[in-house]
């Protein structure tokens, strides 16, 4: 190719090796070899700022700030407020939050232990003699009873009482129609509510369901239908009984169960 075909590329890459070419036969022959560094010169050295002397101190004896705490500023009525800090919650108020209800007490010679039921709903806790709920780490289980348990956190002791069924709540039993009723096509007379679980024997179960009172003729000349539908009612009215009394027994038999797992469970857990 001739000189006078070559673009500018060209003789900008030729300028480039040129460069290049000149800086390597110059270092050849020593170029940069001869740089070193320069003796120390203490003229040049400054000289470091001296440290200012120490102010006085502003803050004075503790004594004299006791206004402060007897009178805050940040209360409306200047004067100091009970508050609790508690450093294994994330807040103060997580760790006083405690509202639960005692639903069970175990005890026994190695293991101390109560189940608590929230008292805005969810999963029961388990807590152990000497230990505390996750929600409130701040009450710790002190001491546990038969029927009650003593808890000590930022305001003090709380002691818990053993919830008891009070009898609300219970399903009622199944009304049962009479003979008479069934014939004529009208429901018999409804059975009153009973709360199963809340019943302590049999007294009080026929007390749950009397047999109705017979109204009539009671005359000598009482009819002989009279007579039979009386004895139906009664008939029905002992055998409403009778199936109430069973279901108190199922149910109580099913709370026994129930009571059973419970303490079973935990003395599974200490295993």
């Amino acid at each position: 190719m001739r000189a006078e075909d070559a673009g500018a590329r060209t003789w900008l890459y030729a300028a480039l090796a040129g460069w290049a070419l000149c800086v390597w036969v110059l270092a050849m022959f020593g170029m940069g070899g001869s740089i070193d560094r320069l003796d120390d010169d203490p003229s040049l050295r400054q000289t470091l700022p001296a440290p200012g002397s120490p102010g006085a101190e502003r803050l004075g004896p503790l004594p004299q700030y006791g206004d402060i705490a007897a009178r805050p500023l940040f209360t409306d009525n200047r004067r100091p407020q009970p508050f609790v800090i508690d450093p294994m919650g994330e807040t103060g108020e997580a760790g006083n939050d405690f509202d639960y209800m005692l639903t069970s007490v175990l005890r026994t010679p190695d293991l101390q232990m109560v189940i608590l039921q929230p008292g805005d709903g969810g999963d029961p806790v388990r807590v152990k003699q000497g230990g505390a709920p996750d929600s409130a780490p701040g009450w710790v289980l002190q001491s546990v009873e038969a029927r009650r348990a003593v808890f000590a956190g930022p305001e003090g002791e709380r002691t818990l009482e053993l919830r008891v069924f009070d009898g609300v709540g219970g399903q009622p039993p199944t009304a049962l129609a009479t003979p008479a009723a069934e014939a004529s096509g009208m429901p018999g007379p409804a059975a009153p509510a009973v709360a199963d679980a809340d019943m302590t024997g049999p007294a009080r179960a026929t007390g749950g369901a009397q047999a109705p009172e017979q109204s009539g003729p009671q005359g000598p000349g009482a009819s002989a239908e009279g007579a039979a539908d009386a004895a139906a009612q009664q008939q029905a009215a002992q055998e409403q009984v009778e199936m109430i009394r069973r279901r108190i027994e199922e149910r109580r038999a099913r709370l026994r169960q129930e009571e059973s797992a419970r303490s079973n469970q935990p003395a599974n857990e200490t295993k």
